[in-house]
């Protein structure tokens, strides 16, 4: 097994961007993983577990510790609907295989980027489905000990965007999951934009449904797939904020009617589009700052427009909750990891 000194790591990320790894190594199965914690336990490093690398901003000086692509791969899909996921799998190709065998309970997070380890601890959400209302476990490695645990779905502490996981980063590293789909379900066509798409019309398969969030996501700039145009980016850089219904009434005379079907109730609150916010801020589609600015497709996606550095999309970042802070009162929370 081999470990890679000053392994660049801008190759490995979406946005394109970052500085070397002190050490990189890629693992393939729980004994090579054992190996690496082993490495990184005897020379004292710190360590950071990669999938795809899509929902990270890794630094210009890089990481000064162990990086391990995990690359711990495999896929069982019961005709039951019990789907059992390696964390190193392509998270779509995922998607794309259990759509074809007609389960429902993922398709409409089809064409998300990324690695399913790394959808499993963002737990990602999109169109009216979220990863976590189908985990049933999850199986980990503790760092310290190197020992294997499995998670339930109340111990993973699966949240908007959140988890146990992301909260408490690289003290356990994700190894597999497995998730209870529908045989023969019914797409879940629930999302305003979705459901209008499919009025009037034949009822729609898995698939059907499928390729209709994929066109949508390729009209965002939201793919990374061969055939559609993508950017140097990691796709929304921030959570839609949730704020009171106090302070959401106190906004809409400054925001006027455009607020309209841009928010949604929640239990907790009032959700807003954090991409709505940054258009009423100044911060439309293909603003730019030098070589960073925002996807000429989505306001809610940073870009590295070529020639960037990671403290450019920071800064920019950093510029853009300043803004929203003072001229809405409201706290943009980054959906992605800073390295």
């Amino acid at each position: 097994m081999n470990f890679e000194p000053n392994y660049p790591l801008s190759g490995l990320t979406t946005f394109h961007l970052g500085g070397p790894a002190r050490f990189f190594c890629q693992v393939t199965n729980l004994a090579e993983l054992d190996q690496a914690l082993n490495f990184a336990q005897e020379k004292s490093l710190p360590i950071l577990a990669l999938g795809n690398g899509s929902n990270i901003l890794v630094s210009d000086q890089g990481f000064n510790g162990l990086v391990i692509h995990n690359q711990i791969k495999g896929l069982k899909i019961e005709d039951s609907g019990l789907t059992t996921v390696g964390a190193g799998e392509n998270w779509d190709d995922v998607v794309s295989q259990t759509v074809a065998k007609d389960l429902a309970g993922v398709e409409c997070l089809s064409g998300v980027p990324g690695s399913a380890g790394g959808a499993l601890v963002h737990n990602i959400g999109a169109y009216g489905q979220t990863l976590g209302d189908v985990v049933v476990e999850v199986q980990a490695v503790e760092v310290t000990s190197r020992q294997a645990k499995v998670f339930s779905p109340g111990m993973c502490e699966l949240s908007y965007r959140n988890s146990f996981f992301k909260k408490n980063p690289n003290t356990y590293i994700v190894t597999g999951f497995s998730l209870r789909l529908s045989p023969g379900g019914v797409p879940t066509i629930a999302y305003p934009h979705v459901k209008k798409h499919f009025e009037n019309k034949p009822a729609a398969s898995l698939s059907d449904l499928r390729q209709f969030i994929i066109k949508i996501r390729a009209s965002k700039g939201y793919l990374i797939m061969p055939g559609y145009e993508s950017y140097n980016t990691a796709g929304s850089f921030f959570k839609n904020p949730i704020i009171t219904q106090e302070q959401f009434q106190g906004m809409k005379p400054q925001l006027g009617e455009i607020v309209l079907n841009r928010y949604w109730e929640t239990p907790n609150g009032v959700k807003l589009a954090a991409a709505f916010l940054m258009e009423e801020a100044g911060f439309a589609k293909g603003y730019r700052e030098g070589n960073v600015g925002i996807s000429p497709k989505h306001s809610l996606s940073l870009v590295n427009f070529g020639g960037a550095s990671a403290t450019e999309v920071k800064t920019l970042a950093d510029k853009i909750k300043k803004v929203i802070l003072e001229k809405f009162g409201v706290t943009l929370e980054e959906e992605i990891l800073y390295v």
